[in-house]
Order: C-alpha cells, then sequence, then structure tokens
C-alpha cells in the first residue's frame, strides 16, 4: 500500500451516503430503518 494512501483513504474512509435527494426527488423510503438494518446485521 506503499505510494497507495489516497486510494486506500477511497475505500476505507467514511461511506455515509445522504439519501435526501433520492427522498425528494423520487419519494423513496428506505425498506428497512437503519436500526432495524443494524439489528438484523449483529444477529446474523
Amino acid at each position: 500500500m506503499l505510494g497507495k494512501r489516497a486510494v486506500a483513504q477511497y475505500l476505507c474512509g467514511n461511506l455515509q451516503v445522504d439519501i435526501t435527494k433520492a427522498r425528494t426527488l423520487l419519494g423513496w423510503v428506505p425498506p428497512v430503518s437503519v436500526a432495524d438494518g443494524l439489528k438484523a446485521t449483529a444477529l446474523g
């Protein structure tokens, strides 16, 4: 990974996204809440 810091940061950095535009333009609502998704992931 020497010399690849920018690539590593891009791949391993913050993966948070903002769905405001999708909700506004498309009326989209996530089928699962964040809390329920995390719970399901933890329970595996």
